[in-house]
């Protein structure tokens, strides 16, 4: 008798020997996922790994074909080229005054703009909403005069006012606003109110703490989109010390000829303050991308 349950034992455990661990289904779908992931990676940091190398290369290595990945000779000279630029630490503070400007009037004019049409009631606010969309889909290019006519009518051309002002409030920040704003309850405000508070209170409180990932959001793309702009201070300056560094790198462009090498060390600079902020900030932008996108 007992014996039984030791050989049931041992049958329990001959099954699950015969078992074995469960085998994953292979799908051609998940190579394909995988091949279409590494490719698209490759295709999308090898250019900026390639510019970074070539930014050690001389110019006449540079323009060699075939292209090597190993600069022949390794040089530092690129880059102190630029620091002994009289101008160069010039556009590089012309350019964080540019993009900090912009983020934080655009962070603060968005956020109030959104909290405006997606949490008060007021008529004409459909229409003033489908406007800042439709403003989306104008190019910039057309644009160019009459921003030019407004700086110029305020006396501000050359100045690093006449590139803050025409971005001190866009449409795509005001979007992204109001879509996650629209996914708040209505209940904190009414509570905020039956307690005493005021609309500023209730915005500045309650509501703004509430939608940090799309703040963050709206000033990662508000910086990007400042410290890569070269449009319109091409337009909107006319001397070299109110440069901004995107502007100033095209110095090293001719009708013909053209310094590479140069040209790519000091796109390295241009580069290093977007990938340093995207990924402090990524969580943040990520959720307020998905958000404005999903919510509402």
């Amino acid at each position: 008798m007992a014996q039984a349950p030791a050989q049931a034992g041992i049958r329990a455990v001959n099954r699950v020997r015969e078992a074995g661990p469960k085998r994953r289904n292979f799908h051609w779908s998940q190579v394909l996922l995988y091949v279409f992931v590494i490719i698209f990676t490759i295709t999308s940091l090898g250019p900026l790994v390639f510019a970074f190398i070539s930014s050690f290369k001389t110019q006449a290595d540079v323009l060699a074909f075939p292209p090597s990945l190993i600069p022949n000779p390794f040089i530092w000279s690129n880059y102190s080229t630029f620091f002994s630029n009289g101008n160069f630490l010039r556009w590089v503070l012309n350019t964080f005054v540019y993009a900090g400007g912009v983020v934080i009037l655009n962070v603060l004019f968005s956020s109030m703009a959104g909290f405006a049409l997606s949490r008060m009631n007021f008529p004409g606010k459909n229409i003033i909403f489908v406007t800042t969309l439709s403003v989306m889909m104008i190019p910039s290019a057309i644009t160019l005069i009459p921003k030019f006519l407004v700086v110029n009518g305020l006396h501000v051309v050359n100045t690093p006012l006449a590139l803050i002002f025409p971005s001190m409030a866009q449409p795509l920040s005001v979007f992204i606003m109001v879509q996650f704003m629209k996914a708040l309850p209505k209940e904190l405000e009414e509570s905020a109110m039956i307690d005493g508070a005021s609309r500023w209170r209730i915005f500045r409180s309650i509501i703004l703490p509430l939608v940090k990932p799309a703040l963050t959001a709206v000033a990662i793309v508000s910086f990007q989109g400042a410290w890569n702009d070269f449009q319109w201070p091409l337009v909107a300056l006319g001397s070299q010390d109110q440069y901004t560094l995107p502007l100033g790198l095209f110095f090293f462009k001719s009708a013909n000829y053209t310094l590479y090498n140069l040209l790519l060390a000091g796109s390295m600079f241009n580069l290093i303050p977007i990938v340093i902020l995207f990924f402090i900030f990524q969580r943040y932008f990520m959720g307020g991308a998905l958000g404005s996108a999903v919510k509402g």
